[in-house]
């Protein structure tokens, strides 16, 4: 079925992304879904018999692939509904993984005994899982979920007292209790938002709008950074999905930013929807 959502060329015209090409389009698409696809056809006939180790990286790497195609297919001008559908495998796959890593830690195969987050919080895996996993369930109608999200970061994490302060203000309406931090836990750009969080509701648009303006600069040492140069095989757009969820999250007015550059303005119209008959039950 996710193969029919394939974007033709003939619609190309209205992608989001501007950098990206339809060649290059073609190409992720293909080969994300692919290997998504394989993974999970494979898993149930080989899982008796395989390698924790091999089991642990493989299901690693399908989480990372459908998050990368989520923002393939956004940045190709997929309607939102797709991600919101696609999220909840996301979630599950998350936990699979989890629960796969968690059991190849415990096993023979480790024979370091070093035991690793599912996500580092500390490393470019920020972005690539922990960061994209709370804010497109936060912006696809699933903050109801982010306990099992939280769950999942926690593994390790949480017993090295890793916990990052900007994934925590964002979740903490639906995950209580939590130790919000004043510390990011890589710094730039996502501190910035901190003083978003911190300011008065007037305030907040206008700073939202310097975040943004200074967004793709603050990410230099983020993996997405640059991605369209050269072959661009790798490229998915450039998104600030914290920019979007933090709107979303806060009520903010989004009107003197929304067509601002890297902000997923399509998603955060779609949690506002999704939020809507929520606000009008009793």
């Amino acid at each position: 079925h996710w193969h029919c959502w394939k974007i033709p060329e003939s619609a190309f015209f209205a992608r989001r992304e501007p950098y990206l090409r339809y060649e290059m389009y073609a190409t992720l698409f293909a080969d994300e879904l692919g290997g998504i696809a394989m993974v999970t056809t494979d898993l149930p006939r080989f899982a008796d018999r395989a390698r924790k180790g091999g089991m642990m990286t493989s299901t690693r790497r399908r989480l990372w692939r459908t998050l990368d195609w989520m923002s393939l297919q956004y940045s190709a001008g997929a309607p939102v509904q797709q991600l919101a559908d696609v999220w909840q495998y996301a979630l599950e796959w998350a936990e699979e993984y989890g629960r796969i890593d968690a059991a190849y830690d415990e096993s023979p195969e480790n024979t370091s005994g070093r035991r690793v987050p599912h996500a580092p919080l500390v490393s470019p895996s920020y972005w690539i899982v922990a960061l994209r996993l709370v804010c497109f369930g936060l912006l696809t109608g699933n903050a109801e979920k982010m306990p099992r999200v939280m769950a999942f970061l926690d593994y390790v994490n949480a017993e090295l007292g890793i916990h990052d302060g900007l994934l925590e203000r964002l979740v903490a309406q639906w995950a209580p209790g939590r130790p919000i931090p004043d510390k990011a836990t890589r710094h730039l750009p996502y501190r910035r938002l901190f003083k978003v969080f911190a300011a008065e509701p007037a305030q907040r648009p206008a700073l939202m709008v310097d975040y943004l303006d200074n967004w793709y600069h603050h990410s230099r040492r983020e993996p997405y950074i640059d991605q369209h140069e050269g072959s661009g095989v790798m490229f998915y757009g450039y998104w600030s999905w914290e920019a979007a969820a933090t709107t979303v999250v806060l009520g903010i007015d989004d009107a003197s930013y929304r067509n601002m550059s890297f902000y997923p303005k399509d998603l955060a119209d779609f949690a506002r929807e999704c939020a809507a008959p929520q606000r009008q039950q009793p």
